[in-house]
């Protein structure tokens, strides 16, 4: 058990609003891992979502094989485990977590269910009128640490963009689970948050919502007002 008793209250107090069916997909990879691929704390995923996902009943977890799952497929997945969080029923595929999120990414965890369950994400106006600029596909890659007080802002900050455009692919990396994706990028420090697209952008820290904005816009070959 991951969640004690005084945990799992007010987790499900937090969780309370959440009104719209919410699944978490855990794609997992079984045996040793294939070329390319790196493997993180799967089993200890897949615990912590489903202590989470019964605390409430509009939330569900799903684990599915990132070696043959058509939809793992599709989206090139090579990371395991890969968490999708999305509306259930929905297409969505953009938001994202690579690995266990622990320690202070529990919070992280705990705020994307709140946006996608209740569809408040709390960007601001002119953020989501500067992102309506980003016409071509952007990933951003906010790499972080389960110590790190500071690396949640840096994931809920691309994991809201990714929620208002389809053009946006918000992950969150565990960079110690991932050490050889940490290693391709230079990580030396967290929150560092990579955005790939036209051309690539770099947000060190837990900066404010307009500064990845304007990353992403960048990215994407846009140009910022």
């Amino acid at each position: 058990m991951f969640l004690d008793e005084r945990i799992q209250a007010q987790v499900r107090e937090m969780l309370a609003p959440i009104q719209k069916p919410v699944e978490m997909v855990v794609f997992t990879t079984s045996g040793i891992a294939l070329p390319g691929q790196e493997v993180g704390l799967q089993e200890e995923a897949l615990g912590l979502l489903r202590e989470v996902a019964a605390l409430n009943p509009n939330l569900s977890v799903e684990q599915r094989s990132i070696h043959s799952d058509p939809e793992a497929q599709a989206l090139g997945l090579s990371y395991a485990p890969t968490i999708l969080l999305r509306e259930k029923g929905s297409e969505r595929n953009n938001i994202r977590f690579l690995g266990l999120p622990a320690g202070y990414e529990f919070s992280t965890l705990l705020e994307a269910l709140l946006m996608l369950g209740t569809g408040e994400s709390r960007l601001g106006e002119k953020s989501l009128a500067e992102l309506q600029k980003v016409t071509s596909p952007v990933r951003m890659q906010a790499f972080v640490t389960p110590t790190c007080p500071y690396c949640p802002q840096a994931v809920l900050a691309t994991y809201k963009l990714a929620y208002h455009n389809p053009n946006i692919v918000a992950e969150g990396v565990e960079a110690n689970e991932f050490p050889a994706l940490s290693r391709r990028y230079n990580i030396s420090g967290v929150p560092d948050t990579i955005i790939t697209g036209a051309v690539q952008q770099r947000v060190l820290g837990g900066q404010p919502d307009r500064v990845f904005v304007e990353a992403a816009v960048k990215a994407s070959g846009g140009v910022v007002a």
